[in-house]
């Protein structure tokens, strides 16, 4: 099956299973609630790789696809929220990744020996990198001092900064994560729990990026490799991707990113055309057969751009596809509509 008929099946079971669920997440009936969203949380790790829960905030109805780092998760995620029936998103709020202190995170506790701690028991301590627009972070816990395993309180840290900051506000804007033993207040020192105002206060006073998605941070970056050769796919020069995984694995001619893709029901392609003018236009040309590409796929339900890259001879548009039927129609219109400015071909990754 695509992700597109996955992402069909998910919603048929949400809307089978809503009624129990929103009596159970407003009257506390966890034992119908947890019986629930474990059937829709199975089907979604089955089908996307990532996690699922729903939570009540204030009043507010909200359904969370938890996808972690995983960028092929996320893309899937971000399509199940966007193909999601009015009908569910008229009355929930829908998250393509963990936002901000989710029930998840306030409910989340870690065992340090005898003793609990929970997100309040937490406190950071950071400093601001201007030249790269993000924060680097120290957490410190008063349990640390017990653990003898020094990877393990990392992976703690982060884990717990992942869960105050929400996805994407941790992929933006933190740069390095450590822990501390001892407890070293200094000007810049906060609570876990009040991390993300105080993160936030920042890049608005910066004035640096935001991102409403994960997804939406790019990277940027030539080669390692000087290609010597005009050939297909190895003449890059400049890529820019939301993907850097795939294309550092298709680059080195491996496919775990691809295998993953597939297994889930979708593929990770590109399009490609040769380059008109040698110079700068061709950056220009770039940047608007992207964005015509982009709407079409987003207008049928089948595709995603996901980044691109400029080489010596061609030009590249890296999509990733929910449904590979649908996208080799739409693909055929596309041609047609660019007929007259390049000529277009597609090539699986």
């Amino acid at each position: 099956m695509s992700i597109k008929d996955n992402a069909k099946q998910f919603w048929n079971l949400f809307v089978e299973l809503e009624d129990e669920i929103v009596d159970g997440l407003t009257h506390s009936n966890y034992e119908i609630l947890n019986k629930d969203v474990e059937k829709l949380d199975d089907m979604c790790y089955e089908m996307t790789g990532c996690h699922f829960f729903v939570e009540n905030v204030y009043g507010e109805l909200e359904c969370t696809f938890d996808t972690g780092p995983n960028k092929t998760c996320q893309l899937i995620a971000q399509y199940f929220v966007q193909v999601a029936p009015k009908s569910i998103s008229n009355h929930w709020i829908l998250n393509d990744c963990l936002p901000p202190l989710s029930s998840k995170a306030v409910l989340a506790t870690v065992q340090i020996k005898e003793d609990q701690y929970n997100l309040q028991d937490f406190f950071v301590s950071y400093g601001i990198d201007d030249n790269q627009d993000l924060v680097h972070v120290k957490v410190y816990c008063p349990g640390f001092y017990l653990i003898d395993n020094t990877e393990n309180k990392k992976e703690m840290s982060m884990y717990l900064l992942e869960l105050a900051l929400g996805q994407c506000c941790y992929e933006a804007y933190i740069s390095h994560i450590d822990y501390m033993d001892e407890c070293k207040e200094v000007e810049e020192f906060c609570p876990l729990i009040e991390f993300y105002d105080r993160l936030l206060d920042i890049v608005e006073r910066k004035g640096w990026h935001t991102y409403a998605s994960p997804l939406d941070i790019y990277s940027v970056y030539q080669p390692i490799q000087d290609f010597a050769h005009d050939s297909l796919r190895k003449d890059m020069k400049m890529i820019f991707t939301t993907h850097p995984i795939l294309l550092e694995e298709t680059i080195e001619e491996k496919n775990d990113v691809l295998s993953d893709m597939e297994s889930k029901g979708g593929k990770y392609g590109y399009i490609y055309y040769s380059n008109l003018y040698g110079n700068q236009q061709d950056a220009l040309l770039h940047k608007e057969i992207s964005n015509s590409i982009q709407k079409q796929l987003q207008k049928n339900e089948t595709g995603k751009v996901i980044g691109g890259s400029i080489g010596k001879s061609y030009s590249y548009i890296d999509c990733a596809i929910f449904d590979e039927s649908i996208f080799n129609l739409v693909f055929g219109k596309i041609k047609r509509q660019l007929d007259d400015k390049v000529e277009l071909y597609y090539q699986s990754f």
